[in-house]
């Protein structure tokens, strides 16, 4: 296997710098162990033992941290042939590749994409800027196969175009960011978007924004009161079924 390549530019990633250090050393292994066409066994056994032989964590931590990894764009994770595949976005771009063939399928309309979306494309932090636009064509084909939908909210973006967020977008950031009150920080997101024009996000930028303003609130603590308030309201549910069931009785 030749050596992999990381550039420098990859300490200035607000990708990485929005990971935990868990989720950045999973990136790291992959990028060690996959095979001269970026892929890999998607299987979370497989990558849990061979990224981590002398660690005592869970395939659980590998599927949340690879959920991260896949909704900040470094990633993609796709079921073909009936097996998980683990791709590693714009890997062609770096790395030496000696092999004529990939050891794994890859990617394409046929196949099933498992974890969050990376249709919605973030520029990888191993690449440099001048090789960026070449994502375009690949994040493009992906959304045309998105199905049509009302956003929940939309953040207004540099251009004066409204960026859509969905109902799957704020189901996955929620499971990212459990101590985040996920819609009023959007509700934030959005009057900031409003207050501030100059500071506005390009499309390219926006989900690294998103994900990089939630990440700071997962890390002070989360929305104050959030969790009270979801237990709160998780305990009153709780009774609410419980009479029920006595009524039945």
């Amino acid at each position: 296997m030749p050596n992999r390549i990381l550039k420098e530019s990859i300490c200035r990633s607000d990708e990485i710098d929005s990971l935990s250090w868990f989720e950045e050393v999973l990136f790291y292994r992959l990028i060690v162990n996959c095979d001269d066409y970026g892929r890999y066994d998607g299987r979370l056994k497989i990558i849990k033992n061979t990224c981590f032989p002398l660690k005592d964590i869970t395939e659980k931590d590998v599927e949340k941290a690879l959920n991260k990894l896949s909704a900040v764009g470094l990633v993609r994770v796709y079921e073909a042939q009936g097996r998980p595949t683990l791709q590693l976005v714009t890997w062609e771009q770096h790395q030496n590749i000696r092999a004529k063939k990939s050891k794994y399928p890859a990617f394409d309309n046929t196949c099933k994409q498992m974890y969050a979306d990376v249709g919605k494309c973030s520029r990888n932090p191993i690449q440099s800027n001048s090789e960026s636009e070449s994502n375009t064509n690949v994040c493009s084909e992906l959304k045309q196969s998105e199905p049509a939908e009302t956003p929940v909210i939309t953040l207004l973006l540099n251009t004066g175009e409204e960026y859509p967020i969905f109902k799957n977008d704020i189901k996955t950031f929620a499971e990212l960011y459990p101590a985040v009150d996920i819609m009023q920080e959007m509700r934030k997101m959005k009057g900031w978007c409003i207050a501030t024009p100059e500071k506005r996000k390009t499309k390219r930028g926006i989900r690294r924004f998103i994900n990089s303003w939630l990440a700071k609130e997962q890390d002070k603590g989360g929305t104050n009161n959030y969790i009270s308030r979801k237990n709160e309201y998780s305990d009153r549910l709780n009774e609410l079924l419980q009479e029920d069931r006595s009524d039945i009785k």
